[in-house]
């Protein structure tokens, strides 16, 4: 909610290769400001550089406005941004952001006005929205469920709760397919604690309604608790620290798991790996306060810095417009309420439908929307690994709650 949502995207990973449009003479004139131009930041490799080159053409006879696509691996945009922003430069018009970025652009983001967001899908206005400012325009959320084996485990036998899914883990073992995987690793594993949490019943993530670090509320003990039960059962993988969603997929895909608890955009991929006999997907499963989920939305800004900011905003309700297209892609996974429910009608979209209920949950919630993110996140990483490694439990999330007050927002 990898997030590295993008961790996981692009069938395995949302990692890009290649760059497109830096340096060109189009992206100097864009630049320039001259309103026939305007340039837009996408992650190499993703949906949104494919979307956005496929589009272009089409924004331009509608607008006469040429759109330079600048395509940078995930790992550089952040830096690329934060250097523009310090320097004052209008590199870039429109910049696709993670949602984990949001608080510490939020000054460099020209807010949205007007817009309707009764079609955002579940969560996404929220975490979207600082200090009562929309920040950009949804392009899709991903968030787990639970994808699993359907000819090994018959639709009444499909878990809903925690106590089901670990009874159905241990029968499912044997000497060749273990029953599930635990997500020990990097920012997969966070997003696996936090999913647990909230399923737990944590009300606000790692931070209250007042803004305290509740980080060592019962609700986060037990979550990390059910992930040390996991990881030391019999029925999930010995090497849960190096275990992340491309590890647990290619499990699955490789017959060696019976079900998983990965990114939604996983279950297209497995239905095209096994064939839609063998894979099937539901929702989320429940805690003690029911179905909860953390969310790994992207978004799409303006930036403030534009000198085209009449027809950078015309463009982010173009590609809003559009979003259906991303169901066209290889993810399948997109931001509006409205494509989603639409693309359920057609088979092999059921991840839609399992994302809908999953994020419809009251206890689904975004992660805080602070500027400190990166850094807390790091400290998140410790605390699952060292309890993954023998550490107590509860210790550990003190010491946590002390390094993140520290942190601060």
């Amino acid at each position: 909610m990898k997030k590295k949502i993008l961790s996981v995207l692009l069938a395995a990973a949302m990692v890009g290769t290649m760059a497109s449009g830096c340096g060109s003479k189009e992206e100097e004139q864009a630049q320039k400001g001259d309103g026939n131009s305007i340039t837009v930041l996408v992650e190499s490799g993703s949906p949104a550089e494919a979307l956005a080159k496929e589009t272009a053409a089409a924004f331009e006879e509608e607008t006469g406005c040429e759109v330079v696509v600048d395509a940078v691996a995930y790992t550089g945009m952040y830096d690329k941004l934060s250097t523009e922003i310090k320097a004052k430069q209008a590199a870039h018009d429109v910049a696709c952001m993670d949602v984990v970025w949001l608080a510490a652009f939020a000054d460099a983001i020209e807010p949205v006005t007007g817009a309707d967001t009764s079609d955002f899908l579940p969560t996404l206005e929220d975490s979207g929205t600082i200090d009562g400012n929309l920040l950009g325009y949804p392009m899709w959320v991903n968030s787990k469920i639970l994808i699993y084996r359907k000819d090994l485990i018959p639709e009444e036998k499909v878990p809903k709760t925690w106590e089901e899914y670990q009874n159905l883990a241990k029968e499912l073992t044997t000497e060749e397919m273990t029953g599930t995987t635990v997500f020990g690793s990097g920012s997969d594993g966070v997003c696996s604690f936090l999913d647990f949490a909230c399923q737990a019943g944590a009300e606000g993530v790692i931070f209250d309604e007042d803004g305290n670090v509740n980080i060592t509320d019962q609700a986060y003990v037990d979550a990390l608790n059910f992930m040390v039960e996991n990881a030391n059962a019999d029925y999930t993988p010995d090497d849960s620290l190096s275990t992340a969603a491309t590890e647990s997929q290619e499990l699955f895909t490789n017959g060696k798991i019976a079900m998983q608890l990965n990114w939604s955009h996983q279950y297209p991929a497995a239905v095209e790996a096994l064939g839609e006999d063998k894979v099937g997907c539901a929702p989320m499963i429940a805690g003690d306060a029911g179905i909860g989920a953390t969310t790994g939305p992207w978004y799409e800004c303006v930036m403030k810095s534009s000198e085209n900011k009449e027809m950078a905003q015309k463009y982010v309700e173009f590609m809003y417009d559009h979003n259906a297209d991303y169901m066209d892609l290889t993810l399948k996974i997109a931001g509006r309420t409205s494509v989603y429910e639409e693309a359920a009608k057609e088979p092999g979209n059921e991840h839609t439908t399992a994302v809908l209920e999953t994020l419809g949950a009251e206890q689904s919630q975004p992660r805080p929307m602070v500027s400190t993110w990166p850094q807390i996140e790091e400290v998140l990483t410790g605390v699952v690994e060292s309890c993954l490694g023998g550490a107590d439990v509860e210790e550990t999330l003190e010491t946590a709650k002390t390094e993140i007050e520290t942190i601060g927002k």
